[in-house]
């Protein structure tokens, strides 16, 4: 039987004990402690020995621990979801009311995920995945906790919900960008065998991996814009493989050439589609580059201000001025960009199609080199025609359908629910208590309860019926 570091502890109490005894001359000699010892804790007289002689090699404190602990395998968290899959727990995060009548909280969707979604992690593991996709917790006038989605965040999808209206009302082309990449032991984790053989085996290493970057709309994807390379490097993240210089050759060479006339290219926030032309002075940039910055821009200061005043004026006027390379890039060829809000990659329909690539090299990979890979993508890219976008385009419209519902709903339930306690930038946000997967932590949505806020008291059973009028 393993003992533990507070029995182990216990037992060299009782030793000492004993000892102070023995050096009072009330017992014989120190073996005599050691016999007592384990006599009094019914422990092997080698035990108390081994724990005793443990203690000697702390210089000061004498430390114990429970042996094997650090050797114990400690199960991974299961927070590394793709893209599609973040995009399906945040439609259900904003469908829950609906769907189950209450509202969200870490325990009920984690149940909900796992009926669903077969979801084996746990609440933790879901805790730290919605803060991921941009939500967080906020006191309710009960003093729990709510789920609800950064301000921010909503805001911008708003935005790219309606200048994306406006352009296809407009008659626009709309034409999805994104990377993604392939290791090279990417196979099916499954394979049919019989008794004698074990069928066949997944490399240990993940191997070499393939940059994929290509484009696509309603007519499938754009021709010739495919772009596959081996990476440099082998992080979690194919951000890492890539850099502006590499895309930027994409953009001129691929993407521009083969675009429909007035095109508008939808991109996400990776780093590289974002670099700035005549980027605005930081709050580490020297004092002269400010002032040639704003004199520049026309905008007016005095000679006399110190760095931090100057910059508090930059900080003011930098967002009319900001300018991205890839916009000027599209813009001179006629085109538009329009940038996908943070946290939403099930709004670009090229996620689901990526799925779809990848599915189909694990069916076919039999020799788990990088030139079979390649061939495999080029395959599956060829095969996916104007019909399958056409599929894919359909159902992203649904979920932007989706998410303009679920706003207007959303609006009406944190104006009853939530405590305004000033601008949305010193609103707290209460995330990081462990305590938040347990119900008695949770909002209660009663019918015998009501919440009341701007004068006014709602009961659940009128927020449900706000919700059906609403949709």
């Amino acid at each position: 039987m393993v003992l533990h570091r507070q029995v182990r502890k216990m037992i060299y109490d009782v030793y000492c004990f004993m000892k102070r005894e023995a050096d009072n001359n009330a017992v014989d000699n120190l073996k005599q402690c050691i016999k007592r010892t384990a006599a009094a804790t019914k422990c092997s007289e080698s035990t108390v020995r081994r724990i005793v002689k443990g203690t000697k090699n702390s210089e000061f404190l004498a430390v114990f621990r429970t042996p094997g602990k650090n050797k114990r395998i400690k199960k991974k968290p299961i927070t590394d979801i793709d893209n599609f899959d973040q995009g399906v727990i945040k439609r259900i995060i904003h469908n829950f009311h609906i769907t189950e009548k209450e509202l969200p909280t870490i325990g009920r969707l984690q149940r909900k995920l796992k009926d669903d979604l077969d979801f084996l992690g746990s609440a933790a593991s879901l805790r730290r995945i919605i803060k991921k996709i941009g939500f967080k917790w906020k006191r309710t006038e009960t003093n729990r906790k709510l789920l609800i989605e950064q301000s921010q965040i909503r805001f911008l999808r708003i935005e790219y919900l309606r200048k994306i209206k406006q352009y296809r009302e407009a008659g626009k082309s709309i034409i999805y960008t994104d990377e993604s990449y392939i290791d090279s032991s990417h196979i099916s984790h499954h394979s049919w065998t019989d008794d004698p053989t074990k069928g066949i085996k997944k490399p240990l290493s993940k191997g070499s991996r393939l940059v994929i970057i290509h484009a696509g709309g309603e007519d499938g994807f754009v021709p010739n814009a495919l772009l596959t390379f081996k990476a440099g490097t082998k992080s979690g993240d194919y951000h890492d493989n890539m850099n502006y210089e590499n895309y930027e050759r994409w953009l001129r060479t691929k993407l521009v050439p083969n675009l429909p006339p007035n095109s508008v290219v939808v991109v996400d926030n990776a780093s590289y589609h974002n670099k700035q032309f005549d980027a605005a002075p930081t709050s580490s940039t020297k004092k002269a580059e400010m002032q040639s910055w704003l004199r520049q821009k026309g905008i007016e200061f005095e000679e006399s201000m110190l760095k931090p005043e100057l910059y508090n004026i930059v900080k003011k006027h930098k967002e009319q001025f900001k300018k991205f390379n890839i916009d000027a890039i599209l813009n001179e060829a006629g085109h538009s960009v329009l940038r996908l809000p943070p946290y939403h990659p099930d709004l670009n329909p090229i996620e689901m199609a990526w799925s779809q690539i990848k599915g189909y090299v694990a069916s076919k990979n039999v020799s788990w080199n990088l030139t079979q890979i390649t061939d495999l993508v080029n395959e599956k890219v060829n095969l996916m025609g104007a019909t399958e976008w056409g599929k894919l385009c359909t159902k992203v419209k649904e979920i932007e359908a989706d998410y303009c519902k679920s706003d207007h709903v959303v609006d009406m339930m944190t104006e009853t629910f939530i405590i305004r306690v000033g601008d949305d930038d010193t609103e707290s946000s209460d995330d990081e208590n462990s305590n938040d997967d347990s119900d008695d932590h949770e909002m209660a949505t009663s019918s015998n309860n009501t919440a009341s806020s701007s004068g006014f008291h709602v009961t659940d059973g009128d927020l449900m019926e706000g919700v059906s009028t609403l949709l």
